[in-house]
């Protein structure tokens, strides 16, 4: 899946490339739209399936940095998948320049931070999804 960012002023730093940490939030875009793209969003996941997904690890490569007014491309496809687990692979590029090359673990946990098991359901759409 792939989504579409415009690099805004307040992206960036006093060099006018993108601030390290503003590829974090991105990414985290990348992930929602790919969710939502699925019929799942996060306050519906919380209200009727009682889990919310949080990041458990981040493995992150910054190949090239980005700038003011880029169009970059955020690509989110899922790596490993289980009832606990998802990795995605995630990239950001400009063009056909790869700018963020990384692995992303999330898990699902309860109101308490307790890791709990997707639905068999929501894991099949996501099992057709990676392919």
């Amino acid at each position: 899946m792939n989504y579409k960012i415009k690099v805004y002023y307040e992206d960036t730093d006093a060099s006018g490339r993108v601030y390290h940490s503003n590829y974090l939030k991105y990414l985290e875009r990348g992930r929602s739209e790919f969710l939502y793209k699925l019929g799942y969003n996060h306050q519906n996941l919380l209200q009727s399936l009682n889990f919310y997904f949080v990041v458990k690890h981040i493995d992150i490569a910054y190949k090239l940095p980005a700038y003011f007014e880029d169009m970059l491309n955020v690509e989110t496809k899922i790596h490993v998948i289980s009832k606990v687990k998802i990795i995605f692979h995630q990239s950001i590029f400009r063009e056909k320049d790869l700018l963020i090359d990384s692995k992303i673990l999330i898990t699902p946990v309860n109101e308490n931070g307790k890791i709990v098991k997707m639905p068999i359901e929501m894991l099949d759409k996501l099992q057709l999804s990676k392919i």
